[in-house]
């Protein structure tokens, strides 16, 4: 499979990888019936992969500039004008430090929109000790929920929750971290999960649904198929996760991801659409910003606002990145990293639009 191309992996839509026809980039979203509960255009933003770092320096992430990456962006949100919700979408953290946790909690207090948290596998301390940095303190799973209590979680230390955004749009947060793995950082959704999002789906097919997960629930790249040098972008059970979201494909879900550090991706499969988000801090360093209504779904990835020699700075650093190529691309030169660039940057989709085809 390391012999296709990510161009060959495209055009074949991952047909016989995936095991259904994917359409990539292209095409009206498919929604499988018509909403019976209309509502006004809604503004939504997404952030994920902070990895704020209070004592980072900076290479692939510029973790010495996430504080700065943060705030720039909340003072750029906080200039858009009727932002229904924020969600954050895992990975706040470098490796669950209390001490980056506050710096992000009181960030938020500054969010002039109302906002969501959910945990990505940076988000609690590290299984293996020998991770853990001198000068800071470390937050369990559970105590990165606590911690973010009223950011979508209820107190009830559940990991995963629902939302009423208004009538007809509904938004659920699922967690498929593994706290306890000492080396892999991958994930696995939860048989309550699996019951739970099932059940939500279920009972909620006049609406849409707005899936946000850290984890991905589809592979972006060949690597990250099955056996892959980058299988554990993509959860373990994602197959099972997929047929349920296909099953409810009447409750119109709309499934978000990020973990990947890929600019704005999106695909159709089996009626279902899926986005991968890209990271604050690193390249291309952009945010992103949704208009949702029962007709279309439109969006934009603005830019960081820190300084272009920044921008640049995180450009070279994800080229110089070997682990971060794909395996076919792995030796610098003009040819791979321009695929590289392609893939990290995907410019084609910095805006989009599409109308709400319903079936």
């Amino acid at each position: 499979m390391n012999d296709l191309s990510r161009r060959q992996f495209i055009r074949k839509g991952g047909i016989s990888l995936l095991g259904a026809a994917v359409a990539m980039n292209t095409g009206s979203i498919a929604f499988a019936n018509t909403l019976k509960v209309p509502f006004e255009p809604i503004r939504f933003a997404v952030i994920s992969d902070l990895h704020v770092d209070i004592q980072g320096t900076n290479g692939f992430r510029l973790s010495a500039d996430s504080v700065a990456c943060l705030h720039h962006t909340i003072a750029d949100l906080n200039a858009e004008k009727e932002l229904a919700f924020v969600m954050i979408n895992g990975d706040l953290l470098t490796d669950g430090e209390a001490e980056n946790a506050s710096i992000v909690r009181e960030a938020l207090k500054t969010l002039k929109h109302q906002s969501f948290v959910l945990c990505g596998n940076h988000d609690y301390q590290p299984a293996d000790t020998k991770k853990h940095r001198d000068g800071f303190t470390y937050l369990t799973i559970d105590d990165f929920v606590q911690y973010f209590s009223g950011y979508g979680y209820d107190g009830s230390g559940k990991r995963y929750y629902a939302k009423q955004i208004v009538p007809g749009l509904r938004m659920l947060a699922l967690d498929a971290c593994l706290p306890l793995e000492q080396k892999k950082w991958g994930g696995h959704l939860p048989d309550e999960q699996l019951s739970w999002l099932d059940n939500e789906l279920s009972l909620h097919k006049d609406q849409i649904n707005l899936v946000f997960m850290h984890h991905n629930f589809i592979p972006w790249t060949v690597d990250e198929l099955k056996g892959g040098p980058k299988q554990w972008f993509c959860i373990d059970n994602a197959a099972e996760v997929r047929s349920i979201l296909e099953k409810n494909s009447q409750a119109n879900p709309i499934a978000f991801s990020g973990h990947r550090h890929i600019g704005l991706h999106t695909r159709e499969l089996n009626k279902i659409n899926y986005f991968a988000l890209p990271s604050l801090n690193s390249h291309p360093m952009r945010y992103s910003i949704f208009t949702l209504s029962s007709e279309q779904i439109a969006w934009k990835t603005p830019m960081v606002s820190v300084s272009e020699e920044k921008h640049i700075e995180a450009r070279q650093a994800l080229l110089s990145a070997t682990w971060w190529r794909d395996e076919q691309y792995s030796q610098r030169n003009t040819r791979n990293d321009s695929e590289v660039l392609n893939l990290y940057e995907n410019n084609d989709k910095i805006i989009g639009t599409r109308p709400l085809k319903r079936g």
